[in-house]
């Protein structure tokens, strides 16, 4: 996990073609990401911690669509 996920207000899941164990749950504060639990998933883990760090708009929309590419320019609202 990375951040604190206490006082969110927003949950959004990833889960990732292909595997069913591989999944990440970000945690909003309205707009704001908190946190993010990356379960198999060390990709969600590094761009949790960069978007957190740099306080990035994140699209939710995309974010929980597997379609979209896992990529920073693509979640990024």
């Amino acid at each position: 996990m990375v951040g604190l996920s206490t006082g969110y207000n927003k949950l959004y899941v990833r889960k990732e073609d292909g595997s069913a164990l591989k999944l990440s749950i970000w945690y909003f504060l309205n707009d704001t990401l908190l946190a993010v639990d990356a379960i198999n998933n060390p990709k969600a883990f590094v761009l949790g911690t960069k978007f957190i760090k740099d306080g990035s708009a994140v699209n939710t929309d995309k974010l929980v669509d597997a379609t979209v590419p896992f990529k920073p320019l693509e979640l990024l609202a």
